[in-house]
């Protein structure tokens, strides 16, 4: 969404196992964060300049505050995953079930 509220467009980028993440700093510009997802690609920036406006640093803090929540809820569900994978092999008979 722009900054006067108009949408300008969407899109989604489903990671799989061939992923990579990065951030690109400079000396006299904005950052820009790259996700690499295979053959597709995302980078987020804000307005290029030389001087970042209080609205810029609150979106970079809002942005890797929902980001810690996302990786969060991804380590929750995988700590529920591997618990449901353990008692299954302990209902099959497995090492745990020793």
């Amino acid at each position: 969404m722009s900054s006067d509220g108009s949408l300008f467009g969407s899109g989604g980028l489903y990671v799989g196992t061939d992923w990579q993440v990065r951030c690109s700093t400079y000396p006299a510009s904005t950052p820009i964060l790259t996700i690499d997802a295979g053959r597709s690609a995302m980078s987020v920036s804000i307005t290029p300049m030389r001087q970042i406006s209080d609205e810029a640093v609150a979106f970079a803090r809002e942005f890797a505050r929902q980001a810690a929540l996302f990786a969060a809820e991804c380590e929750r569900l995988h700590a529920a995953q591997l618990e449901r994978l353990a008692a299954a092999s302990q209902d099959a008979g497995g090492p745990a079930a020793a």
